[in-house]
C-alpha cells in the first residue's frame, strides 16, 4: 500500500506543478481555461488526501 500512496502522491505532484506552470504563463492561456486550472489544483489536492490513509496502513 505504501508503494500506492508514493505513486498518487507523485501524481497529486505532477497535477499542482503543472497548475503553477499554467497560473505563471497566465497572459498566454485563454480565458476559458479558468476551470482546468481549479480541476487540477482540485484533483492534487484529492489525491494528496486520499494518500494520507494509505500511509497509515501496515
Amino acid at each position: 500500500m505504501t508503494g500506492l500512496a508514493v505513486a498518487m502522491d507523485v501524481v497529486a505532484l505532477g497535477f499542482f506543478v503543472h497548475f503553477l506552470v499554467l497560473v505563471t504563463r497566465r497572459k498566454t492561456v485563454p480565458a476559458d481555461e479558468g476551470g482546468r486550472t481549479v480541476a487540477m489544483i482540485l484533483i492534487a489536492v484529492s489525491l494528496g488526501l486520499l494518500s494520507v490513509s494509505l500511509w497509515s496502513l501496515p
